[in-house]
């Protein structure tokens, strides 16, 4: 008789268990412990900018926080993509040197005509005043071995036929801020906001 008691115990036990283990397995609103995570949708994702070949882009430290780039290149597309890539590049170098803003040095001469661009509070911001990144270029076109310089500052015309151009390369000089940045400036660019406007736009040259 004790045996017979003993056994019925223990099934009662294991009865006891299996209702417990229902029970919360069975608790509404639990969530399963395997479910994956939704993933990303393919159209939150910005597309990135190819990266480019060695030699297309250069970057000298110069004094201070002042650096000067060169994009060069010999397929030539136009001039307006050269120089939007130039500048999502300026941009950034910027923030992978922890920066928030840079400030783009004309690289003027005695004789140029072009006016040089004043304090403007009212003015466009950040990255809506494009016109105002005017790199300089150099070139050799037409079968030509001698480099031709081109200034955007000098009056002189851009190269009457671009497709005749085989080499060439475009150049900026850059100081770099951080901080508050001075929106009356005309040639301060907010670097986030410059490369969120040019990430579709633009392309490394070949």
């Amino acid at each position: 008789m004790n045996r017979n008691l003993g056994i019925g115990l223990t099934l009662a036990a294991l009865g006891a268990a299996a209702s417990v283990s229902f029970a919360v397995d069975a608790q509404p609103g639990a969530a399963p412990t395997s479910a994956p995570a939704n993933p990303a949708q393919a159209g939150d994702v910005l597309p990135m900018v190819p990266l480019a070949k060695p030699g297309v882009v250069t970057v000298q430290k110069r004094d201070g926080d002042r650096f000067h780039l060169v994009v060069a290149g010999h397929k030539f597309n136009t001039r307006a993509e050269i120089e939007k890539y130039l500048a999502y590049r300026a941009a950034e170098l910027t923030l992978e040197q922890k920066a928030s803003w840079f400030t783009f040095i004309e690289a003027r001469s005695k004789g140029d005509t072009a006016p040089e661009p004043r304090s403007d509070p009212t003015g466009r911001r950040y990255s809506f005043r494009m016109d105002y990144f005017r790199p300089a270029w150099r070139y050799k076109a037409g079968g030509a071995p001698a480099w031709v310089s081109w200034s955007p500052f000098s009056g002189a015309a851009f190269i009457a036929d671009p497709k005749g151009i085989t080499d060439f390369e475009v150049s900026a000089d850059i100081v770099l801020h951080k901080g508050a940045m001075d929106g009356a400036d005309p040639l301060a660019f907010e670097a986030q906001a410059v490369a969120d406007l040019l990430i579709n736009q633009v392309s490394p040259p070949e």
